[in-house]
This record gives C-alpha cells, sequence and structure tokens, in this order.
C-alpha cells in the first residue's frame, strides 16, 4: 500500500487488539501499524506492517510508561519514516500501559507535526484494575497535548443483552464503536462528495476537538435512521451530559432502504438535542451490503473529562481529578445523637 491517506497505529495489546479489528473490516486506503515492546504480542497482531520496540530485557515495558516513552523517543526516526504524508493518523492504545501510555503521544506528536490530523482512540483500564487508574490518567493528559483529538472509548459499555451471554460471545462494544468512527472518517476524507458537511469544516473540527467521545446506533427497521439517532442518544447520553460538547459530526450510512425524509427528521431531531451553540456537521452515504440496516455514528468535540470518561465519574473524585496540586477536602465534623435505629423487614 503506496502513501495512504489515512493511516492507523496499534500500541500495545490493548491498541493492537483495536487495530485487528480494523484489519478484519478491510478499509480501502487505510494502513495499518502493529508496534509494541513484546515481541510475542506482536507476533499474533494483525496489521499490514509491524514494528519492534527493542529494550534490553526482550520482555516489553512490563507497564512502565517511563519504560515505553524512553524506547519510543529512541525509534522516533523509524517510526517518522513509515507516517509517510499521510492526511490524517489514527492512534490506538490502552491507557494505563507502558507501550500504550508512553510510546503513543510521541508518535502522535511526531504526526502532527508533519502537518496530519491526529486522532488518539484510547480505552480505559478495566474496573478491576485500580492501580492502573492514575497511570491511565497521566497518559491522557500526554496525549491530549500531543493529539488533536482524542476519543475515550468506555470498556466497559455493553448492550444489554450482551450481558448475559458467555464471555468469549460477549460484543466488544470497544473494538465496534474503534471501527466505526475510524470507517466514517476514513471514507469522508477519500470521497468529500458523499458528506454533506464542508471538509474544511470537519477539518476544523477535527484540530481543536480535544477530548471526545462516540457514540454507535443500529437500527433494522423502516424508521432506520430516527431509531439509530434515538439509539445513540440513549446510550451516549447515559454516560454524560453532551450540553457542553462544541462540535458534534454525524454519520448516517444505510442501503436504498433509507429515505431522505428519514434523514432530514433524524438530523434535525439530534441537532434539537445537543448543544446549540455546537458546531453541528452530518453526511449521509448509502451502502448496498446494508439491506435494511442503519448505522448512525456520532463524534462529540470538547467534552468535559468525568463525562467523557463515562462511568468512571462514580469513582472518588482523586481519580480522575485534573488539579492534582489541589488541597483536600476537609470532612465535616458532625456529632450526631441518634436515640433509636429501627430496621423493618417486609
Amino acid at each position: 500500500m503506496s502513501d495512504p491517506r489515512a493511516v492507523a497505529f496499534g500500541f500495545g495489546r490493548g491498541g493492537n487488539d483495536l487495530l485487528t479489528h480494523l484489519m478484519d473490516l478491510g478499509l480501502e486506503g487505510l494502513r495499518c501499524i502493529a508496534v509494541d515492546t513484546d515481541r510475542y504480542d506482536l507476533q499474533i497482531a494483525r496489521a499490514h506492517s509491524k514494528f519492534l520496540l527493542q529494550h534490553a530485557t526482550d520482555a516489553g515495558t512490563q507497564g512502565d510508561v517511563e519504560i515505553g516513552r524512553e524506547l519510543g523517543l529512541k525509534a522516533i526516526g523509524e517510526l517518522q519514516s513509515v507516517l509517510g504524508r499521510a492526511e490524517i493518523v489514527f492512534t490506538l492504545a490502552g491507557m494505563g500501559g507502558g507501550t500504550g501510555g508512553g510510546t503513543t503521544p510521541i508518535v502522535a506528536e511526531i504526526a502532527r507535526k508533519n502537518g496530519a490530523i491526529v486522532i488518539g482512540l484510547v480505552t480505559n483500564p478495566f474496573h478491576f484494575e485500580r492501580g492502573r487508574f492514575h497511570a491511565a490518567i497521566n497518559s491522557i493528559r500526554q496525549m491530549a497535548n500531543a493529539c488533536d483529538t482524542v476519543i475515550l472509548i468506555d470498556n466497559h459499555t455493553f448492550e444489554p443483552f450482551s450481558m448475559t451471554l458467555p464471555f468469549g460471545l460477549s460484543a466488544d462494544t470497544a473494538g465496534q464503536t474503534c471501527c466505526s468512527i475510524v470507517q466514517s472518517l476514513t471514507h469522508t476524507f477519500a470521497d468529500s462528495g458523499l458528506c454533506n458537511a464542508q471538509l474544511g469544516e470537519l477539518r476544523a473540527m477535527l484540530r481543536r476537538g480535544g477530548l471526545a467521545k462516540v457514540g454507535v446506533g443500529h437500527s433494522h427497521s423502516h424508521l432506520g435512521a430516527e431509531e439509530a439517532v434515538l439509539r445513540v442518544l440513549r446510550d451516549t447520553m447515559a454516560q454524560g451530559d453532551l450540553a457542553d460538547a462544541n462540535g458534534v459530526f454525524v454519520d448516517i450510512i444505510g442501503g436504498n432502504h433509507v429515505q431522505r425524509a428519514h434523514v432530514e427528521s433524524a438530523v434535525q431531531f439530534f441537532s434539537r438535542s445537543i448543544n446549540p451553540s455546537a458546531q453541528f456537521l452530518y453526511g449521509h452515504r448509502l451502502d448496498a451490503n446494508l439491506r435494511g440496516v442503519t448505522i448512525v455514528t456520532l463524534l462529540a468535540t470538547g467534552v468535559s473529562f468525568p463525562s467523557a470518561w463515562g462511568r468512571y465519574r462514580r469513582l472518588p473524585l482523586e481519580l480522575y481529578d485534573l488539579e492534582p496540586e489541589s488541597p483536600e477536602d476537609e470532612g465535616l465534623n458532625l456529632k450526631l445523637e441518634l436515640q433509636q435505629l429501627e430496621s423493618f423487614a417486609y
């Protein structure tokens, strides 16, 4: 693949898992590159090309972000050579690990200096990985400084039906979300005539995107566009209010069954459900392979950190506090003289 307009980098095991989904999707014009410090993980990764960051122990970073950063700095020249003249670069990584948290910001900064629009797609640690929360948050700070837009993908967002399935059969919503937004943006940049939004406005939105979130909705009914929009709003709004978003891009993909009236109705409904001062762009594309299926992908930029982090806002504030130098809150000295405490069993 010579000089593609879009390049996707996978960093570490988490990033290369997302990259595998993109390889399965088989997007034209997208080159997938796997980067890792662990030789074994790199061997099982799927990509058009692979890049091993050599380490003295040959055993990866062992979760150390500083080691990942040092290895990335040493390989700047080689990593820059594989970027080419890509117009848009996706950096995929799991936050909280050494390779993803340390190396990804280095490559993102190189790509942005080369003139590419750099979009980071990162996943959060699982709830039981509490020891990785602080490392993940510090890495996201670095990503926010290096990338134009950083999309936070919650690992814990599942469709209700998938929660009852065996673990191996449950839907990998992080991978599906990653594929949906990469496919939407790649197709939009490859053929802007299919998008009602002006491509220059979309570029400007992504350049100042900051922290962002993505929602994906599917519908199999004749009212596909409206139903898919409702599902996107339900799932996205359930994780955080979009009222503070400064930019929204909606991509509607459907087969020949999708009528223009349904698309316009869905777009009007969506525009009334978000921040009225936000920049709103949308595109509509036809895919003959989607028989009776409509897919709506939402990208909202400029969202706040706790909201974008989804269910993590339920954790104590110190886990996502962006001002570590702030003084600790003092507890209230309350003395309640309760004479009796009763409980009733029904």
